[in-house]
């Protein structure tokens, strides 16, 4: 499919900056760009950035000051949101990565008292246990683990080698990447004559509505209480979410997250790669947490903390540019102290002398 910049303006209400003749069948990035392909700018701040672009088209905001632009043969599309727009191109020009899956793998080893839906596709090897009910519309990959009365809602997508253990429950139109885990045990063991001993678990892990978990994460089961992903929370690959956590709505965890147990969060709460939250916090609603933030205490609403420990990040930014001057204040302190001792001794000197001159 090919479309023209004049075309493009049409779709997204915007106007031609160049020619509007110009046609693309592909979307690129400014960095790695090529002829015949479209690109977007997100911020008008970064209008540099079109001066090295090989790209035919670029989607750029509607503040963008063009006066001084270098280029002249570059076709720009003005538009109100050039990021949303070239989201929307994306599906114009590429199609979706997808397994090719129908039906019912033979291969499945599905338990006779397991309720499946209208319109499920299950994949090879998939093991669904006693008492498990699959909803309307789900599809389920390869390698695919059900323990014992696990379920699953309508429209639920289960990739590769995910595992889901007894009882937990997911809610509808929920997405689980590859080699994902829930409903493992807690970390829970009690220390007792020179030993640890295991605590049993008892609760579940309730996923509502859509929520998508990426791979290679891992979510354990509640001892008595659940833990439980509130409805249209994000989280990336390789997060680690522990026994007993309430995490809000729409809530966004990103890479290696980890949370200790009984953590509870507010909606729309944002936590950045790395962070690591002790147990029994409490995240406000609305707030942040900035990149490999370390958290050992309750995080007020709206509030944005970074650091370890983490501290509001307008304290955070005095002490980074304290940092920044340490080797500075260093030598400072150094020649402070060489001045020190130099009038140390002098004083000395000058007492020695004192003492002589009321002898003689």
């Amino acid at each position: 499919m090919r479309l023209t910049a004049g075309e493009i303006a049409e779709l997204f209400s915007g106007s031609v900056h160049g020619d509007a003749d110009v046609s693309v069948d592909d979307i690129c990035s400014l960095r790695q760009s090529s002829n015949g392909k479209v690109s977007f700018l997100s911020d008008s701040k970064n209008l540099r950035d079109l001066e090295t672009t090989l790209a035919s088209i670029v989607l750029v905001p509607e503040q963008s000051d063009l006066s001084n632009l270098k280029s002249t043969s570059l076709t720009l599309v003005i538009v109100s949101d050039p990021s949303a727009a070239f989201m929307k191109l994306l599906s114009q020009f590429r199609e979706a990565p997808t397994h090719q899956l129908t039906g019912i793998s033979p291969n499945a080893i599905i338990d006779a008292s397991a309720s499946i839906g209208k319109d499920v596709v299950i994949g090879s090897y998939v093991s669904i246990a006693a008492g498990c009910q699959i909803g309307d519309g789900c599809v389920i990959h390869a390698g695919v683990s059900l323990a014992p009365n696990v379920v699953l809602e309508q429209n639920v997508m289960l990739h590769p080698n995910v595992v889901i253990y007894a009882g937990c429950r997911i809610g509808n139109r929920v997405i689980i990447h590859a080699g994902t885990v829930i409903g493992a045990d807690g970390f829970g063991y009690k220390f007792s004559q020179g030993a640890y001993h295991k605590i049993q678990h008892y609760g579940i892990v309730v996923i509502e509505q859509d929520v998508e978990v990426g791979a290679c994460t891992t979510i354990d089961r509640g001892m008595i209480d659940n833990t439980i992903i509130h409805q249209g929370t994000k989280i990336d690959n390789q997060v680690m979410i522990a026994h007993n956590c309430d995490i809000g709505p729409h809530n966004i965890l990103v890479s290696q997250v980890g949370l200790a147990g009984s953590i509870t969060t507010g909606e729309n709460c944002r936590f950045g790669g790395q962070v690591g939250i002790a147990d029994h916090v409490n995240v406000g609603k609305n707030s942040s947490l900035v990149a490999q933030a370390g958290v050992f205490r309750d995080i007020p609403e709206g509030e944005t903390y970074g650091g370890s420990p983490a501290t509001p990040m307008r304290d955070q930014k005095k002490i980074f540019m304290a940092q920044i001057k340490l080797p500075e204040m260093r030598q400072t302190v150094r020649k402070l102290q060489k001045q020190v001792a130099a009038l140390e001794e002098q004083i000395s000197n000058q007492n020695e002398q004192n003492k002589l001159e009321r002898v003689a």
